[in-house]
This record gives structure tokens, sequence and C-alpha cells, in this order.
């Protein structure tokens, strides 16, 4: 919704999903290979002249979009781009972050609903992306705002204008009417995480889910400790807690810098440092190449294990063993079993 939002104001471009970090990330990194790492410098090039190059690409393919819709600036959305920020930022040094922090319940009852979760399993993905998130913007510092989507939903047009003083543009009452400037471009209906493209916003959606949530539900929610509460979500109920220390320069929208000072003060009850096991795809490089090898390992195991079967059934036709013995020994040949 944020991204159809600042899509619809006239000097910014955000298209659909686009996953681009992984492959510029496999170009700076190539994986599996002892070289991966520092493969361009085998040919003299530096560091800094790859990211350099890397940015004149995927800008150039991210600007002539928005060229396209007579736009001057463009950003991106992708969810799993959580877990490249520090490398966005390095390839990309004049870029800002905006990020969306939401009740994990509210989370985990969508990706229920859209993408075939159980309640359970979608915690772990709210908490190990919400502590990505908040470790790189921490480090981002004036970069980097976050944004409660409750907030961004009951109060639009304060948490909006703020946002768009931040991100240094006029503000636009289209950002307002986003379902119709969408509509009114053709947008298709159903956008990423799907989100319909004609629907205004709905502050009656933020706490739906807590209307719905089972006590099972409730007991998993409490089993992620304080990192809720440092977010300013009780898991019990859909109230909040403000981020921001009042007086403050800004109401909503807290930078890594103010992430940064909470985060110090609530040292003793969070492990900002905790990377929980997920069963989401948007794993790190270092996660994805772990799984592949213990992936590579099991097949090699079952290929070994098959291949001694395939040697007793040979051998059972070699003696003259039955007629089963031989058609077990075929199917076992040719993969049925």
């Amino acid at each position: 919704m944020l991204r159809l939002i600042l899509d619809s104001h006239p000097n910014i471009a955000i298209g659909a999903e686009t996953g681009f970090m992984a492959a510029l990330m496999a170009t700076r990194v190539i994986p599996n290979w002892r070289y991966g790492a520092e493969w361009y410098r085998r040919i003299e090039w530096t560091e800094d002249e790859l990211n350099a190059r890397l940015r004149d690409f995927y800008a150039g393919m991210f600007e002539r979009y928005a060229s396209a819709q007579g736009k001057p600036r463009w950003g991106e959305k992708t969810p799993f781009h959580t877990s490249h920020m520090p490398a966005m930022a390095e390839v990309f040094p004049d870029a800002v972050f905006v990020g969306i922090v939401r009740h994990p319940g509210a989370v985990a009852a969508s990706l229920q609903k859209n993408f075939n979760y159980t309640f359970s399993d979608a915690l772990p993905y709210w908490e190990a992306t919400n502590l990505d998130m908040l470790r790189a913007g921490t480090e981002l510092g004036p970069r980097f705002v976050a944004c409660r989507y409750e907030e961004l939903v009951h109060e639009d047009e304060p948490v909006l204008r703020e946002l768009i003083g931040w991100l240094g543009e006029p503000w636009s009452d289209a950002v307002l009417q986003h379902h119709k400037v969408q509509r009114d471009k053709g947008a298709r209906r159903a956008a990423d995480g799907s989100t319909s493209t004609r629907d205004a916003i709905d502050a009656a959606r933020a706490d739906r889910w807590a209307r719905s949530a089972s006590d099972e539900d409730r007991r998993a929610l409490r089993r992620l400790g304080a990192l809720p509460a440092f977010f300013g979500y009780d898991v019990t109920d859909s109230s909040r807690e403000p981020l921001l220390p009042s007086p403050s320069e800004r109401r909503w929208l807290p930078t890594g810098d103010d992430l940064g000072a909470r985060r110090a003060l609530w040292a003793d009850r969070v492990d900002f440092d905790r990377r929980p096991p997920t069963l989401a795809i948007d794993a790190s490089p270092e996660e994805l190449a772990d799984r592949l090898s213990r992936v590579e390992q099991a097949l090699a195991r079952t290929r070994s294990r098959r291949a001694v079967r395939i040697g007793d059934a040979v051998r059972k036709v070699q003696h003259g063993r039955s007629w089963r013995d031989i058609r077990d020994a075929v199917n076992l040949i040719r993969g049925r079993q």
C-alpha cells in the first residue's frame, strides 16, 4: 500500500517488486567459488569501481521506468531487501530508506491468508525481518525512517505529510487518492502481496487480526518476547505506545538514530543480534549457502542409498531370483521406487 501511495506522487515512481538486489549481490560475490568474493580484483578492478558500474546499470533501468512516467525520482520495494540494506546503501549512497512496521499478529494473519503460512510459522518471519531492518536502519541513521502501518492508516494525512517532507518532496494531495491515481494510470488490480490497487486507505484493516486470533495464536505471540513491545505493540491487543519521545522534531516517523537510542535502552530486554530461523525464502546469502550445502549432502546420502538398493536388485536378477524380484529391480532402476 505504501508503494502505491508513494508511486502516486507526481515526482516518484515505484513499480512492482523486482528483487534486483539478489542479482546485484550475485555479481558482487559469486557464490560457491573460493574466489567469488574477489573475482573482480583478479582483473584489477576496485570495489568502488565495481559498485559504480553496478549503480549505473541498475539505476539506469529504474530511471528509464521513472522517465517513461514523466517522473524524476525512482524507488523500489521488495520485502526481502531488508537483508540487503547495507549493500544497497553502499552501492546507492544517495538512497534513503523507508521501513514499514506492522503488528506481528496482523502480519501473521496476512501471511496465513495469502501465502499459506501457519500463524506460528509466520511469526519468526516477522521477527527475523524486523531485526534485519532494525539493525540496518540504526546503521543508516538519518537515511532511514520507520513507519508503523497502523498509524499510516489511522492518521494517513499527517503521517504522509511528515514522510513526504522527510523525503524532500512537495506535498501532493494525490497520495491520499492513490487508488484513483492507480486506476487512472491503468495499474493492475492486484499488486504484489495481493494488495488491491483500487482500494482506498482503510483503517479498519489495521486491527482486524485481533478479532479472529485464537487462544493458540495469542500464546504464539507471547513467545516472541519483548521485540513487539520495542516497536510499541501489545501482543494481546491492538494498542500501541509511541516510539518517539515528546517533544520531538517528528511525531510519527523515528529515524535510524531515534531507533538506535531506543535500542540502547532496550538492550537488556531484546537480543537485537538474534537471527531466528525462518521458513521464508528471503534468507541472507550466507543462510542460503548453508541450506544448499545441507540439501546437497542429503541428496548425496539419498543417491548412495539408492545406489546400494539398485546394486542389491541387480545381484538378485543375476542369481536367478523370482519374477517378482526381477520386476522390482526393473522398477527400481526406472525410478519407480
